[in-house]
């Protein structure tokens, strides 16, 4: 039986694990509450809930007369999109710490990836694959951002909502060939603030197949000094190393791992206009400017190891080399900068036009190690 993941929960499923339900109605009961006691035209019964007896699942999924709706057995009130059952999908954990940016980033890399990134790559984002996910992503991001021109609000504390959104790719004669499940738990920072609150908030990291981790440069001691009087400063809160260590121990913790963590991590640092505005990044950054790779339609490898000795020589100067070191334990990691809103909001509004760099950057390497692009020299 084919195995799918789930984009709550990141698990490895089976139809037959998951709970599911049929929309099946006799025409006589149209307008009228549905007796779940009564058999579809198959014979097949339900329970008082409308759920389907695991002896019928399978029978089930083969009708044509009704919708099904499958759940995730570890959240059986999140129906999984059926976009996800018939491929391969892989998983991208996409977390930040307390004022990040990681709402804007969302915000805008949703829209990168539909107004820049399908054309080039031969790929399409179902935006419509949840409603829960396109209202969602429309009232609190979308809207926000492009419409109201506002900063995306923080997200409160507790369970949120996950964003899910298929990326679809596609040969030469426009078959699928593989799903990448991008699903975005956009959870507060403050779920990072004890090894407890990452347990319970976060149990989909080690079951991912790629991390990107924000983290806020204007956090950094070295930065905040020289910015000190020249723009307002958030609030210091969980440092960079300590959320670091706190995901590393999770997943060694959840998947017994001694060894090398064998998951792609991309550690983000936002708002590299902040630190241009100010003179902290050198004449000439690559930083400054889009990457090339939407102009080759490939993962361009000059590009990025560009960027990488910039943001390593940057980190040399910014902070010591532990975080660096604790990179060292996954087996595949890679460390970016970018901007999502090309400009520093004032009092939460944005006063010029939406310009974002490089926030594609660290979703293509992630989709370049798992295979699912092209790379180039």
């Amino acid at each position: 039986m084919n195995k799918f993941t789930c984009p709550y929960c990141y698990g490895e499923h089976t139809i037959a694990t998951c709970g599911l339900k049929c929309s099946y109605t006799d025409p006589s009961m149209v307008g009228r509450v549905v007796d779940y006691k009564k058999p579809c035209k198959n014979g097949i019964i339900r329970d008082e809930k409308g759920w389907i007896p695991s002896q019928q699942k399978m029978r089930c999924m083969k009708c044509q007369d009704a919708r099904k709706r499958l759940y995730c057995p570890t959240a059986p009130d999140r129906e999984i999109p059926t976009g996800f059952l018939t491929n391969q999908s892989l998983p991208i954990a996409l977390l930040g710490a307390k004022a990040s940016g990681k709402s804007n980033y969302i915000a805008v890399l949703i829209n990168e990836i539909r107004k820049k990134m399908t054309s080039r790559f031969n790929c399409t984002l179902d935006i419509n694959c949840s409603e829960e996910s396109k209202r969602h992503y429309d009232n609190n991001y979308y809207d926000p951002l492009f419409h109201q021109a506002r900063v995306v609000e923080a997200s409160d504390k507790g369970v949120i909502p996950p964003l899910i959104f298929p990326l679809r790719f596609m040969d030469n004669r426009n078959r699928i060939t593989k799903v990448a499940a991008l699903t975005f738990y956009d959870t507060a920072g403050e779920n990072f603030d004890s090894d407890d609150d990452i347990l319970v908030f976060n149990r989909y990291i080690p079951n991912s197949k790629g991390i990107i981790l924000l983290l806020d440069p204007l956090q950094v001691p070295a930065i905040r000094k020289r910015l000190e009087g020249k723009m307002p400063l958030p609030a210091q809160n969980t440092d960079a190393v300590e959320i670091l260590s706190r995901v590393i121990e999770n997943i060694r913790a959840i998947k017994n791992i001694k060894g090398n963590i064998n998951i792609p991590i991309a550690l983000v640092f936002t708002k590299m206009d902040a630190l241009e505005t100010h003179g902290l990044l050198p004449e000439g950054s690559c930083l400054s400017y889009e990457s090339d790779h939407l102009k080759f339609g490939a993962f361009s490898k000059s590009d990025f190891e560009n960027t990488k000795i910039e943001m390593e020589t940057l980190l040399e100067n910014w902070v010591d080399d532990e975080i660096q070191q604790m990179l060292k334990q996954f087996s595949k990691y890679a460390i970016f900068g970018v901007t999502s809103l090309g400009a520093i909001p004032l009092n939460n509004r944005i006063s010029s036009t939406i310009n974002p760099r490089r926030v594609l950057d660290p979703l293509l390497w992630v989709l370049s190690e798992n295979k699912y692009i092209k790379v180039i020299k």
